[in-house]
């Protein structure tokens, strides 16, 4: 039987495993996810409304506790992993206060004579949740919270490396009050996946992680008639036309895209410059990346942690520089750091072909990599040559002229001014090999829901 297991990327240390659950113990967790959703289904949204208030309050209690137990699973240092827990409290309460409303019925327009039309938005069942471990809280949170408001019952799947994070989990649910079986957390083996969603009261899946687990997951789904939805990451441009600062620009965006050690979905990964700024906004960028602390996710000084394994950390080292003797010009970084852990030192290319690797592909690690147009026409056209179109950014003083060039941006989400933003009030999700469907505010209480049209006749008499 495989293990998940704490893997401490600082040391590099493995501190506990988990065993994951057998094939054969998988219907029973079904059955009882099965009747746990019967009876929640038939709970007033109000009482499932507080109980998601409840968590919020108990994770705003431990953040720091949660944090730290991020902090060793995938090396995220603690002042973001406390602002991780913090926003998953407001996730929280946002759905219990705003979410009710969007589920009562949707009034339609009298016709053809019915007394009234509406449609009810329904829980489908129990929904299997796939998620990644770079947010071990908030994507398993973006996921689960709305469809736990709505009425459905979740298995969880959470990364291998996430183990204690994600029980954690389930426990702070139950200790607000959600019946147990409502939400489950699963050390499930990825190769079960069709086990759970071949089951016919397993009605749905989520999944965020990478292209070829995604496809493999929709396959699932679509081979067993199940929906799906899928966040699979990007290569996400932001676009700088005009500043007034280019230091301070170049800073924030190498802050973004190094938070997390670069191993963000939505990170900003390809900035991309216009000719007039392009040399400046490098040299301000090189001092900003070579000015970053790596170091361990307990020390208070730490900027950038450990990236979340070995493989990952040698994987962005080894793309990095293949991409330099491939002809990128490599300004910094990009090295292993002779320590315990799987730490290397941020990197910052430019001169990358656009035909690359490392032009067309995501690269999920603490890579700066900057591109320079020579105009606003082909900044644009730099900025969709990507399969991707998860999330963009556009940066000028002129707010009409963002608004223009960011409608023009193929992508699910296109700011002004601002990149990396999701929050329950608004929708979050991609399309073309970015995934389908929308996570966030009214959109994700949809997802998964029958909606069920009800019309109401005339008397049958004719009276």
């Amino acid at each position: 039987m495989s293990t998940f297991a704490v893997i401490n990327p600082n040391t590099g240390k493995t501190e506990e495993t988990f065993d994951s659950v057998s094939a054969e113990q998988i219907p029973s967790i079904i059955d009882e996810a099965d009747r746990a959703f019967q009876a929640w289904r038939s709970t007033p949204v109000s009482e499932r409304a507080s109980v998601l208030r409840s968590a919020a309050e108990i994770i705003e209690n431990r953040v720091d506790e949660l944090a730290s137990v991020i902090g060793r699973e995938m090396g995220k240092p603690h002042q973001q992993g406390v602002a991780e827990a913090k926003k998953v409290a407001y996730t929280l309460r946002w759905y219990a206060d705003s979410g009710p409303s969007f589920l009562e019925p949707t009034e339609l327009p009298e016709a053809q004579g019915a007394e009234r039309t509406y449609v009810k938005h329904d829980p489908l069942g129990v929904l299997l949740g796939i998620m990644p471990w770079n947010f071990p809280y908030n994507q398993i949170a973006r996921f689960a919270v709305p469809n736990l408001l709505v009425g459905n019952a979740v298995l969880m799947k959470q990364a291998a490396i996430c183990p204690v994070s994600s029980q954690t989990f389930q426990e702070i649910l139950e200790e607000a009050g959600l019946p147990r079986g409502v939400y489950t957390n699963m050390y499930l083996n990825s190769s079960d996946a069709e086990k759970v969603l071949e089951d016919f009261r397993v009605k749905g899946v989520s999944l965020t992680g990478s292209e070829a687990a995604g496809a493999s997951v929709a396959g699932i789904a679509a081979k067993h008639l199940k929906k799906s939805v899928l966040e699979l990451g990007g290569n996400d441009p932001a676009v700088v036309l005009d500043t007034d600062d280019v230091s301070a620009l170049a800073q924030k965006l190498v802050t973004l895209r190094l938070t997390n050690a670069g191993q963000v979905c939505t990170s900003p990964k390809r900035l991309i410059v216009v000719e007039d700024l392009y040399e400046d906004f490098v040299a301000a960028a090189k001092e900003a990346v070579e000015n970053t602390a790596v170091g361990p996710a307990d020390d208070p000084s730490t900027d950038m942690g450990p990236l979340s394994s070995e493989g990952a950390r040698d994987e962005v080292v080894e793309r990095v520089q293949q991409a330099a003797k491939d002809g990128a010009a490599l300004h910094t970084g990009g090295e292993k750091l002779d320590r315990d852990g799987w730490f290397m030192s941020p990197a910052l290319l430019t001169d990358i072909d656009l035909d690359s690797d490392l032009g067309c592909n995501e690269l999920f690690g603490p890579a700066v990599m900057v591109f320079k147009a020579r105009d606003e026409a082909e900044a644009l056209q730099i900025a969709n040559s990507t399969q991707y179109g998860l999330m963009a950014s556009v940066w000028t003083q002129d707010m009409e002229r963002g608004q223009r060039f960011a409608e023009q941006i193929e992508a699910g989400m296109t700011f002004v001014n601002t990149h990396m933003d999701s929050s329950p009030e608004f929708p979050f999700g991609g399309i073309n090999n970015s995934g389908y469907g929308r996570e966030n505010a009214q959109w994700a209480l949809r997802e998964f829901t029958n909606e069920r049209l009800v019309r109401l006749a005339a008397h049958p008499t004719g009276e």
